[in-house]
């Protein structure tokens, strides 16, 4: 009877850890499309086109925040060395957009987001609004960041991807 009732402890204790990880994650979908609603609105405000959703480039998108919370790193070169060019390439994405008379290649926005309580200027970020909000907040205010999210694109892709602690790696590609 003991054992029993220790065993099912134990399944409720990791019932709540697994809670709480989901409860992180929160809707994925949604917050990548909040995110992708939320850069459009920052084009919207100068007068720029919406960006249009594109299947191939929001799984490379996803795929490269996925692949920074499993091989653990931040940057935009991968742990193969590949950057965001390069790994269209590979996995054949179209990397280039002829604009006029020139090419454009994919411009990329990489972030840590936490859902955390108390965010440096973004206060509680557990929800999905507010983290989606604190996260292109943080890259409107970069200006590397914000050129690309105002750049000269027609189509974008999001991908977002927690690790066990909730920190939320975000994903932006553009072409």
């Amino acid at each position: 009877m003991r054992k029993t009732g220790f065993g099912l402890y134990l399944i409720l204790i990791t019932i709540g850890i697994g809670s709480h990880q989901l409860q992180a994650q929160g809707n994925l979908q949604q917050m990548r499309q909040l995110i992708f609603e939320k850069t459009n609105a920052l084009r919207a405000e100068k007068g720029l086109p919406e960006l249009k959703l594109l299947d191939s480039l929001g799984e490379l998108a996803q795929w490269h925040s996925e692949n920074m919370v499993k091989h653990n790193f931040y940057a935009h070169v991968d742990h193969l060395g590949l950057n965001p060019i390069e790994r269209a390439e590979k996995y054949k994405v179209k990397a280039w957009a002829k604009k006029g008379n020139r090419f454009t290649g994919i411009g990329e926005n990489i972030a840590k987001t936490p859902w955390f309580e108390n965010v440096v200027g973004c206060g509680d970020t557990r929800s999905e609004e507010r983290l989606a909000q604190c996260m292109v907040n943080g890259w409107k205010n970069s200006p590397p960041h914000y050129k690309n999210i105002l750049g000269d694109y027609t189509y974008l892709g999001v991908g977002l991807y927690f690790d066990e602690k909730g920190m939320g790696f975000g994903t932006q590609n553009f072409r």
